[in-house]
């Protein structure tokens, strides 16, 4: 009888063990992938960085659609 115990007793430690490393390395990938993941991505740049994605309504009159096109394919945007 004190043998069925001890085995419960050994397999519930084992499992409250795991789930314990489970949470803390989940913990510590949360926490890297905020360490590794920018604030604010969409702000303006600092210092001598410039933002060069502009974002337009599409009827510039100075780009013709085939240039629109040609820098479409040009970039693979």
């Amino acid at each position: 009888m004190k043998d069925t115990y001890d085995k419960w007793w050994s397999r519930l430690q084992f499992t409250l063990f795991f789930l314990v490393l489970t949470v803390v390395v989940h913990g510590l990938f949360g926490w890297f992938h905020g360490w590794l993941k920018p604030q604010d991505p969409y702000k303006e740049p600092e210092g001598r960085a410039a933002k060069v994605f502009h974002s337009g309504t599409g009827d510039d009159p100075e780009t013709s659609p085939g240039d629109r096109l040609r820098l479409f394919y040009w970039y693979g945007e």
